[in-house]
């Protein structure tokens, strides 16, 4: 039996209510197809049958890799890989293949590929009109906990439940291992901050490979019953919209923005929507609340599991990320925040030096971003990266996320980036069919109102930034040191 506490709670779900919706499949024939926790967990025990034989096949692996696309299969494959106590290490499938590779190859675990997730979606597609009475395939099941070959093994420990990558914003992405227990403490708490129904429907968008859709989605989901749907992406998710009518959702600014300018069908349900990555500009964010959809912004990184703080429906508030959610004990020294409690991870996969720069001895990890309290509310304001701060040569220090923040509230500026290369210099991101020269007069209004900014040049990224060339994160946030190394280090000005 799984000593994983979300899959304990999944358990609970299906002793308690194994008719009611769990997913909302989807299906070409049937786009809100609804498959009960009985029907899932019998899928589930189906898929963790043939994981076990295939973990028992290999010699000293218990990581389970795969490329993860957001389907229905990427759920079951999680259950699974909790239900035989093994470590899942998904992989965004959008990233480049270089580095999709590159993480495979590093992880060395048992490759689920994609004939195995068809079988999936077939078997589930199959299982939702089976009865709370047909007899479960868990008597098919056969644990590999006890293969004696695991205890040598040079893969993650017992403890490892799950390996994501960090996003690389500032530095290359490292694999960090979260135990069951820190990612149960953490969904835990970010419920309890923001509590959802079980008559509840959540719309899914965000890679359940990345650490926010992981326990903000997923794990809540578990924990409260509601019902969930998956997909990937804005495109992705407006064709759901077609089909359902989502209570929760959870994205990032640039969806959320765009949420608004194109109002999509069947928004009308919508009570709360998730917002992280980046802040929420305070118009969009007033839009929305005019809509009586409260925007709930938060704040973590995927070593903390990831959520550090959160809103809460009754004290949101546009710049600010609320206050620490349950479990955290904070420190702010020059500015860093740093975070001690059940949340944090185990360490990097294969990084022992990393881990130890990062976390003291007795617990203290180190975010690396730059905080303050607000002295009303008592919620926390990001200021921006302790690495990104640019020193200039009068010897005058800037922040560049608060100006990069003002720049992206432009009309048709997706991403803003301010790089001290010659000279001081704004590069941006622009949407299609953006006119460049009004965008140039807007952002030379905003660079004049600070001192600092006055002699800036502006620039635009010609190709645009994608996460295909590993230039933004999954959740579409640039990857500063990235970009720099590819696109700006030998740019000469001009």
């Amino acid at each position: 039996m799984s000593k994983n506490p979300l899959y304990a709670a999944f358990q609970h779900q299906v002793r308690s209510r194994p008719d009611a919706a769990a997913l909302l499949l989807d299906s070409s024939s049937n786009a809100a197809c609804k498959c009960s926790w009985r029907a899932l967990s019998m899928v589930v025990d189906l898929a963790a049958a043939r994981i076990a034989r295939l973990v028992n096949a290999a010699t000293n692996r218990r990581c389970i890799t795969h490329s993860s696309h957001n389907g229905d299969a990427d759920i079951v494959i999680a259950l699974a890989s909790m239900k035989l106590g093994l470590t899942e290490a998904p992989l965004d499938s959008r990233i480049e293949m270089t580095e999709l590779r590159r993480r495979r190859s590093y992880l060395d675990g048992i490759w689920i590929d994609d004939r195995f997730k068809d079988q999936i979606a077939s078997e589930l597609i199959e299982a939702r009109g089976r009865s709370s009475t047909d007899e479960s395939a868990d008597t098919l099941c056969s644990s590999p906990a006890n293969d004696s070959r695991l205890g040598k093994s040079r893969q993650p420990t017992e403890k490892v439940s799950l390996i994501l990558w960090t996003s690389g914003t500032t530095k290359e992405p490292l694999a960090v291992q979260l135990s069951a227990k820190s990612l149960h403490a953490n969904a835990a708490a970010k419920l309890k901050a923001v509590p959802q129904k079980q008559s509840d429907l959540r719309l899914t968008m965000l890679p359940l490979s990345h650490a926010y859709a992981r326990t903000c989605d997923f794990g809540t989901w578990l924990l409260s019953g509601c019902t969930l749907a998956v997909c990937i992406g804005y495109q992705n998710m407006v064709r759901r919209l077609k089909d359902l009518q989502p209570n929760l959702i959870n994205t990032v600014p640039a969806v959320a923005s765009r949420l608004l300018r194109e109002n999509p069908d069947n928004l009308e349900n919508l009570r709360l929507l998730g917002c992280g990555g980046a802040p929420l500009d305070p118009i969009s964010f007033m839009e929305w609340n005019a809509r009586r959809v409260t925007v709930i912004q938060g704040y973590g990184l995927t070593e903390a599991g990831p959520v550090i703080s959160s809103a809460t429906p009754t004290n949101a508030m546009p710049g600010l990320v609320g206050e620490p959610v349950e479990g955290w004990e904070i420190a702010i020294k020059q500015g860093q925040l740093f975070v001690r409690g059940p949340h944090v991870m185990l360490g990097y996969c294969g990084q022992q030096e990393s881990t130890q720069k990062r976390m003291t001895k007795d617990g203290w990890l180190a975010t690396g971003d730059l905080v303050e309290r607000d002295h009303k509310t008592q919620q926390l304001r990001i200021l921006g990266r302790v690495d990104d701060v640019i020193v200039l040569a009068s010897g005058r220090k800037i922040y560049p996320a608060a100006i990069e923040r003002d720049i992206e509230q432009i009309d048709g500026v997706q991403h803003a980036l301010l790089h001290n290369g010659v000279n001081l210099e704004l590069w941006l991101n622009l949407e299609a069919e953006t006119d460049c020269a009004t965008v140039r007069r807007e952002a030379l209004r905003v660079l004049n109102t600070r001192p600092a900014t006055h002699n800036c040049t502006i620039h635009f990224f010609q190709p645009a930034l994608s996460i295909k060339a590993g230039e933004l994160t999954a959740k579409e946030t640039i990857r500063r040191g990235r970009i720099i190394e590819q696109r700006l280090s030998n740019y000469a000005g001009s």
